[in-house]
């Protein structure tokens, strides 16, 4: 309850109003446009994806679809909510109400580049970690929390009306507000990690529902012969595989649907002049091609980016640039690259030095780069113990924390890698490290606390 009491607070304060009256609405929505199919279906070929659990809804391809809303689930939903249901929709749930996504969607929250999982589309009585009615009735109760706390008159219904997202952590919602009336929110759970979204978080990420589907895209071709792991798409690539062969047809026009959705960003990269003002898509391109690069040691596509005159300061993901983000996944060939070209790669600061050698944390202590203090604990714990050393005596940390409390920090962390040493051991954790390299790194910790101590 927490978390989602928080939701709904930020929402109303989003929203700048309280709870707004259905006989006031606005219904002027907006409206996106139907888009031109790209592939055609027969009636035939509509019954069998229907038969499928198969829908195509503005070109995308949903799994796991849920048969069209009926009069009667409509009525059932209506009577919730607070205000006229927008028209995109109705349009998804007169399409399937209900079912999967396998599609990449980014969203910024403030100054975080946020990747969302909108995989589940909520209907009544699914399996997952709730069904519609039930975050339907979640909104409600919280909604009345927060009035009962202002002493205002207790609301029946919401609006905000949740369709779609992951588990607990994400959920979209169309909003039935006056002034933002079937514009999409998204809600995303803040975890404590470095790198990641740490707050509760909300925000406006599209002016309707169909401009966010006509938005869903995919970053990597899940035809590949072999994609990343959790690439987006490959959902729908084994399903159509399961199909093709007895609807060889039907899969080829499945087939087709899916790939114009694929973002070419290597032809983009290839033929764009970064120099010159570029696209929304250009822009796109140039963070895909820099994610690529990071994850897949992939120093030629930096060095065609660097040819192209493309700046290396954008944001990849997070907060994190092409360097934050190499430095994370300890691809430190990239980093490499990156000094050795002089580029200017941003002032976000390193958020981890996992396995990063000592002398390449001074080149980018030297280079001026700036870093969490996370970083120097991460240095240190995998032997880097000059660098950190060197670095926690730069100006280059972030609200660098006292000397005394660096090195109680170093401490405690020794104590707890010891104890999940002893936790590997016994079962009682599952992890990627042995106990003997847990304990390892407590003892490099403590080393680099001493030294610290004596500097």
């Amino acid at each position: 309850m927490p978390a989602s009491f928080r939701l709904v607070c930020l929402l109303v304060v989003f929203a700048g109003c309280g709870f707004p009256s259905s006989a006031t609405q606005n219904t002027q929505s907006k409206v996106t446009p139907m888009p031109a199919p790209i592939v055609e279906f027969t009636d035939a070929e509509q019954r069998t994806l229907a038969e499928l659990q198969i829908a195509v809804f503005r070109n995308k391809i949903i799994l796991d679809a849920q048969p069209p809303i009926t009069a009667d689930q409509l009525a059932a939903v209506q009577a919730k909510v607070d205000g006229k249901l927008s028209p995109d929709l109705l349009a998804l749930w007169n399409t399937s109400f209900g079912g999967a996504l396998d599609y990449d969607y980014d969203v910024l929250f403030g100054d975080h580049l946020y990747s969302a999982s909108l995989r589940e589309l909520f209907y009544p009585n699914s399996e997952h970690y709730d069904d519609l009615n039930g975050w339907i009735e979640n909104e409600i109760e919280v909604l009345q929390e927060i009035a009962e706390a202002r002493d205002e008159p207790i609301p029946r219904k919401t609006p905000f009306v949740p369709f779609g997202g992951f588990e607990y952590l994400e959920r979209f919602y169309v909003s039935l507000l006056p002034n933002e009336y079937g514009s999409v929110l998204v809600y995303a759970q803040g975890i404590p990690w470095k790198g990641r979204l740490n707050e509760d978080s909300v925000t406006i990420t599209a002016d309707s529902l169909g401009a966010l589907f006509d938005q869903l895209a995919l970053y990597q071709d899940p035809f590949e012969a072999d994609p990343d792991d959790y690439a987006s798409g490959t959902d729908i690539v084994a399903r159509i595989a399961e199909i093709e062969a007895d609807h060889p047809e039907l899969a080829a026009k499945l087939k087709r649907l899916l790939r114009a959705s694929i973002i070419d960003w290597r032809r983009i990269v290839e033929t764009t002049d970064f120099a010159n003002p570029i696209s929304p898509a250009e822009t796109q391109a140039l963070r895909l091609g820099l994610a690529n690069a990071a994850n897949h040691s992939d120093l030629q596509t930096i060095d065609q980016l660097h040819l192209h005159g493309a700046p290396f300061d954008v944001t990849v993901t997070g907060k994190q640039g092409v360097l934050g983000l190499a430095m994370m996944l300890q691809k430190h060939d990239v980093v490499d690259r990156l000094l050795t070209l002089n580029v200017d790669v941003g002032d976000a600061p390193v958020v981890d030095a996992t396995n990063c050698s000592d002398e390449l944390l001074q080149r980018l202590i030297g280079k001026g780069v700036r870093f969490d203090e996370h970083a120097i604990f991460t240095a240190a714990s995998t032997g880097a113990i000059d660098g950190a050393i060197a670095l926690a005596q730069s100006k280059q940390v972030v609200d660098p924390p006292a000397l005394e409390k660096m090195i109680a920090t170093a401490e405690e962390r020794a104590v707890i890698n010891e104890r999940d040493a002893a936790k590997v051991e016994s079962g009682k954790l599952g992890s990627y490290l042995t106990a003997e390299q847990y304990r390892q790194r407590a003892v490099k910790l403590r080393e680099f606390a001493k030294r610290l101590r004596s500097e």
